[in-house]
């Protein structure tokens, strides 16, 4: 099949260490599917990616809800409407910056399974 045309993925090369054990298992399954172990690492890596996007974004709403414990509980704006104002207008960047970010991470990893 050509590649003529298409746009290839950016490749890295990356070290790591993990426990004999775990190595053995993975060498393995690659030696079984008839790969090298970096395809099954990428392909295990590449399937565990939305539940790590998902657990960071949990966080991040974690992480906002633990601002919102100090915003003012009361219905009405409070004794200073504009430190309210800026405060909220800071969470909401906040929300926007992480749902941005979220967007492209999701959208690049529809490209790479598409690819």
């Amino acid at each position: 099949m050509s590649i003529a045309g298409k746009k290839t993925l950016d490749m890295r090369q990356i070290s790591l260490r993990m426990p004999a054990d775990v190595y053995q298992e993975y060498l393995a399954v690659a030696q079984s599917r008839g790969v090298d172990l970096s395809a099954v690492l990428n392909w295990s890596l590449v399937e565990m990616l939305p539940v790590l996007l998902l657990r960071r974004a949990e966080h991040a709403a974690a992480m906002l809800r633990a601002v919102g414990v100090n915003l003012p509980q009361t219905t009405g704006a409070g004794p200073d409407p504009q430190a309210t104002l800026d405060r909220m207008n800071a969470v909401i960047q906040q929300l926007q910056d992480v749902a941005a970010k979220l967007a492209r991470e999701m959208g690049g990893g529809e490209r790479r399974q598409a690819g």
